[in-house]
């Protein structure tokens, strides 16, 4: 996990040409609320060290930490969980694997230990988990359970699992404690995003049809989904600001819906003026920093 001094901020101005925002690049977005409503500002481009890679999933695990599944381009079999460090602007490895690929970094409860999904050596995807500290190889959370896709912690003994589906069978969300290990379904047909709310209910998008995409929330204690809101066309990644907003985006544009304020998502920034196409997946800081992937 040693840290290089990169270059990892550019900032962004209007115009720039569209190549230097390569496919699977991650800027990081300023974002600000008056009155209760959020409004993008000056975005940077963080990936510099990689410029040509796969650089996705951005997850921050504090205000000036983000952690993404970083791709190098002459590696076409495997991906690696990176660091980023914002304020002292230095990247380093989190793995290093060789025959093994990670996915989907995300801090654990108690923060010693991050934890990921891993595609092991026979192409078994189960979810692992690894010391913030680097004193052992990690192991599998949960060993019995197989095709892990997204994952997000309930608590210090439960997750919320995506489970690819196979054939005809649809994607499924499910539940399963680190004790029992035993799954129990929650919807069907879930989007890829999973998030822990502040009253401690898990917000997820479920895919009705091909063009019915809905953001929900399910309660751990009561077993009752309700739906929050319908999401913008071909949208599934959504982030959860610091006062409860909800931000998405479609194309270019970053969307923020507030629940018992809002009836509909707002706009709250276009970031074409980067020439930025599309975008594809969001972070928020506990600050409320934003990164976007965008393609």
């Amino acid at each position: 996990m040693r840290s290089i001094t990169v270059s990892l901020f550019i900032c962004l101005s209007a115009g720039m040409q569209a190549q230097k925002l390569a496919h699977h690049d991650i800027l990081v977005v300023d974002m600000s609320a008056s009155e209760g409503k959020w409004k993008s500002g000056q975005a940077s481009f963080l990936t510099s060290f990689n410029p040509e890679g796969y650089n996705n999933q951005p997850k921050f695990f504090s205000e000036n930490e983000l952690w993404l599944t970083v791709q190098n381009p002459d590696d076409t079999t495997q991906t690696d969980i990176y660091i980023l460090n914002l304020a002292g602007k230095t990247v380093a490895a989190a793995t290093r694997t060789r025959r093994t690929a990670e996915y989907s970094p995300t801090l654990m409860p108690g923060g010693d230990r991050f934890s990921a999904v891993r595609v092991e050596e026979d192409g078994n995807q189960r979810l692992w988990s690894f010391p913030l500290s680097a004193e052992d190889n990690g192991r599998p959370e949960f060993e019995t359970i197989y095709d892990v896709g997204y994952h997000c912690w309930i608590n210090d003994t439960s997750a919320a699992l995506f489970i690819v589906g196979h054939e005809q069978e649809p994607h499924q969300l499910v539940t399963a404690g680190t004790e029992e290990q035993k799954p129990r379904r929650i919807a069907s047909k879930p989007g890829r995003c999973l998030l822990m709310k502040k009253d401690g209910q898990l917000a997820f998008v479920q895919k009705i049809t091909d063009q019915i995409w809905y953001l929900k929330q399910w309660s751990p204690v009561t077993d009752k989904q309700e739906i929050i809101v319908k999401m913008p066309s071909g949208s599934e990644d959504f982030a959860i600001l610091p006062d409860g907003s909800f931000l998405t985006a479609q194309g270019s544009i970053l969307y923020t819906y507030s629940p018992g304020r809002d009836t509909e998502w707002k706009e709250a920034g276009n970031l074409g003026v980067y020439d930025v196409k599309k975008i594809t997946r969001v972070g928020v800081s506990p600050g409320g920093r934003v990164a976007v992937v965008v393609e």
